[in-house]
């Protein structure tokens, strides 16, 4: 709707435009009734004295943000306003004993006002950044196209329900990237409602592999950390405005299911028997159009992805394939490579003869 008035505001809107896939001439009426636009000669004209585009920020969706207030210089009465964060990344960037790079100085963050929006902070000169821990649950609510492919598996994209939350932090040191601290957080949980892509791996497909409990999900980590890698290449968008997460296949979509994460360890063997899925959602409220074009060439972003894995010089995972391998025995690359075989080649298989003689067979 921002949107929509921003480009009433620079000529009148015609009845025969188009703004996406929705009814112009409904949203038109529900501005002119908010007193936004008038209709004269068959178009809406702009008829509000503000600027429409003053209201919509470039550098976040929301408009939600907080604000930064040093208050080093508290005790002579001279607190600072230094800037302002987006809702979602104050989370991660701005929680409570949080190290806050701004203009190339470190700033420790004393209190979080999540009611007010403010975050105050103090200059300090230390040898360690943090980064925050989070966990992300997905679920599905509306499917919007859902297709079986061979693996078993299937790929599907629609509207989901993404809840995450802070619980943690840890202290890095620059340059080494030790880990020389952490800590606690309890935080309000944030739910966002965006579209996702997603693809559900099979029981068969996971209990033909030769691997351990532990190592398959070690792989199925792996495997989604470099999916959402390759993915931002091909959409040519940045690695933050695509999120990742596993869950498990829930009955049916919107049904009931318990919110668990999937990372934490499972007691029992019969924890084999779940049907994973992993998904890279859209990082913004109501999505941004990601999800739809990555269900369109999800056959290339499984090629690309393996590519990328096989390629890699490094024994058991580093940052530039499946993340970096907190242990030896996890075997992540091989699992994600076994996943990726399974997904291709049976297809390329069935697709090859019904494109014979093409170079763009699969």
């Amino acid at each position: 709707m921002n949107h929509l008035k921003c480009a009433a505001f620079e000529l009148p809107l015609s009845p025969d435009e188009r703004f996406g896939n929705v009814d112009l001439a409904e949203l038109c009426d529900r501005l002119g009734e908010a007193g936004f636009l008038h209709k004269s000669g068959g178009n809406w004209h702009w008829v509000q004295q503000a600027y429409p585009a003053d209201t919509i920020s470039l550098r976040s969706v929301t408009s939600d943000n907080f604000v930064i207030i040093d208050t080093t210089g508290e005790g002579n009465g001279e607190p600072e306003v230094i800037g302002e964060v987006d809702f979602s990344s104050a989370l991660t960037t701005v929680h409570p004993k949080a190290i806050y790079i701004h203009q190339g100085q470190q700033y420790h963050v004393e209190r979080l006002d999540f009611d007010k929006r403010k975050a105050y902070v103090k200059r300090v000169n230390v040898d360690y950044f943090t980064d925050a821990i989070r966990y992300t649950q997905v679920r599905v609510l509306e499917i919007a196209e859902e297709e079986s492919i061979l693996g078993p598996a299937a790929r599907a994209h629609g509207d989901v329900l993404v809840r995450s939350q802070v619980v943690g932090f840890k202290k890095i040191k620059f340059f080494t990237n030790e880990n020389v601290g952490s800590g606690k957080l309890e935080l309000p949980e944030n739910e966002m409602h965006t579209t996702a892509f997603w693809v559900t791996l099979g029981h068969d497909l996971l209990a033909q592999l030769p691997f351990t409990l532990s190592e398959r999900q070690s792989g199925i980590f792996g495997l989604l950390y470099a999916l959402g890698s390759v993915a931002t290449l091909l959409l040519m968008c940045d690695r933050r405005d695509l999120g990742a997460a596993v869950g498990e296949r829930p009955p049916s979509a919107a049904s009931e299911i318990n919110w668990e994460e999937f990372a934490e360890p499972h007691a029992s063997e019969s924890a084999a028997f779940f049907e994973p899925n992993l998904y890279l959602y859209d990082a913004y409220p109501g999505g941004i159009g990601f999800s739809e074009p990555l269900y369109r060439i999800s056959n290339a972003l499984f090629e690309r992805t393996q590519e990328l894995i096989a390629a890699c010089p490094c024994e058991n995972g580093c940052p530039s394939c499946v993340g970096p391998a907190g242990d030896k025995s996890e075997r992540s690359k091989e699992v994600a490579l076994a996943i990726l075989e399974r997904l291709l080649t049976k297809e390329c298989l069935v697709a090859a003869p019904a494109e014979k003689g093409s170079e763009h067979a699969i």
